[in-house]
């Protein structure tokens, strides 16, 4: 095989690689537009106090009740966290609900 044949033969196994490349990256990209719409979705503050407002309350009164109290201020900062966490979870677990791809995925 003469060189000019090996160099066009490489060069056409390189386009067709940077065409795959191109392919899997303009699918990655719409992925993760989706996957961060959906998260900004999930994620909003004003969404959240309006589907769970008593729950909201709730977390602002022991909120308010934990920083303002000296004596629990060592056990306040955990279970501020876990609390945290425990609604984004539940936020999170109720958006996997509506029929949609989870969020995880």
């Amino acid at each position: 095989m003469p060189e000019d044949e090996k160099i066009a033969e490489i060069e056409e196994e390189l386009d067709g690689a940077r065409r795959d490349l191109q392919e899997t990256l303009s699918t990655v990209e719409a992925k993760v537009e989706q996957q961060v719409e959906r998260a900004e979705g999930v994620l909003q503050p004003q969404r959240f106090l309006r589907e769970n407002i008593i729950g909201a309350a709730c977390v602002a009164g022991v909120l308010g009740f934990a920083v303002g109290s000296s004596k629990y201020r060592k056990v306040a900062g955990p279970a501020l966290l876990v609390a945290l966490g425990y609604a984004i979870w539940n936020a999170t677990q109720r958006s996997d609900g509506d029929g949609g791809e989870p969020v995880n995925s």
